[in-house]
């Protein structure tokens, strides 16, 4: 079983999430879906050295030679990580769901809309964590991704 906390959209807000990442103590790693790209480099350059991260540019980032998309692989899952920004995810997520469907993906985790949300969709889980830095509808939210070689199972956290 594989833990993952799951981050986006957090504008600078490095204290808040420094202190979500020091609540979990056994994760697998930290996953950072963009806009402000930069505030996880810092985390992992300054405070989080061993943790592994996987991180995307968003729409707010301004980097080069860093892809747009990652998939990662755990427990024989196929993970897409992405922004959302390129798939129009603040109208609908067809785009993105069909996307993931020619990927062949177990999972899709995207931010930008600063709102949390969880779905299926042709047999795929969605999750969007909301936004650390700048939430809307709610307080700040993050996401919890538990891979077991049998289940993809998903929490949205307030803070």
């Amino acid at each position: 079983m594989k833990l993952y906390l799951v981050i986006s959209d957090t504008h600078g807000s490095i204290y808040t999430a420094r202190t979500v990442i020091e609540k979990y103590g056994q994760i697998d790693g930290l996953i950072h879906l963009g806009d402000h790209y930069k505030d996880a480099v810092i985390l992992k350059e300054t405070q989080f050295k061993d943790l592994d991260m996987y991180m995307v540019p968003g729409n707010c980032d301004f980097v080069a030679d860093v892809p747009s998309e990652i998939v990662l692989e755990a427990e024989d899952k196929r993970i897409l990580l992405t922004h959302g920004h390129r798939f129009n995810v603040k109208n609908c997520l067809d785009r993105l769901e069909k996307y993931a469907l020619r990927q062949n993906t177990d999972a899709v985790l995207f931010g930008h809309t600063h709102a949390p949300l969880q779905e299926i969709r042709s047999d795929i889980v969605f999750l969007n964590p909301g936004s650390l830095g700048y939430p809307r509808g709610s307080s700040p939210t993050y996401g919890l991704l538990e891979i077991s070689k049998n289940a993809i199972e998903t929490r949205i956290l307030n803070i």
